[in-house]
């Protein structure tokens, strides 16, 4: 499996989110990222969908060429929204998914994601990426309010989230 273009995932994320009234701002977006990232590593065995690592920020997960991308909204933390009609939307929607040429596991993987985590509140995916052991376990010996550019790994989440389905399955 090759990784895809962290761009146009994006942008699918912002014009799918738009599509199904669900407000999308650049912390979520971090967060629906990560999660997806998530999921990726999980179903298929470490393999990561985009190249980059989050780096553990004081609000959780980011990704920092994205972050770079919309800094100028992020402390605003405004909605993105684009100025499409339906048929528009459809056809972005449409253009964007073919781009990232996923398989069917894959495109399922992210819509079940997205339909799952995407109807969250910002403030509650950043409570949930802290109570979990990946970003804590990059930001140990940070104070709550301290910077960092440290990275969550793919074996940090690995190890964590497989665990974790271990044990609910159990």
């Amino acid at each position: 499996m090759e990784t895809k273009n962290l761009k146009s995932l994006v942008k699918f994320i912002i014009l799918y989110c738009q599509n199904k009234g669900m407000s999308i701002s650049p912390l979520k977006l971090q967060k629906l990222l990560y999660y997806i990232q998530v999921w990726n590593i999980i179903k298929f065995d470490k393999y990561t969908l985009f190249d980059e690592l989050p780096e553990a920020w004081v609000n959780g997960p980011v990704y920092r060429s994205v972050y770079n991308t919309f800094k100028d909204k992020f402390f605003r933390n405004d909605n993105f929204k684009y100025n499409f009609d339906e048929v528009k939307l459809s056809e972005e929607i449409s253009q964007k998914l073919k781009e990232l040429s996923l398989s069917e596991d894959q495109q399922k993987l992210l819509f079940a994601v997205l339909d799952s985590y995407g109807v969250m509140s910002d403030e509650k995916l950043v409570f949930l990426t802290h109570k979990e052991s990946p970003w804590n376990e990059a930001r140990e010996g940070l104070s709550p309010i301290e910077r960092s550019t440290n990275t969550i790994t793919v074996d940090s989440i690995y190890n964590y989230y497989t665990a974790r389905l271990k044990k609910k399955n159990a």
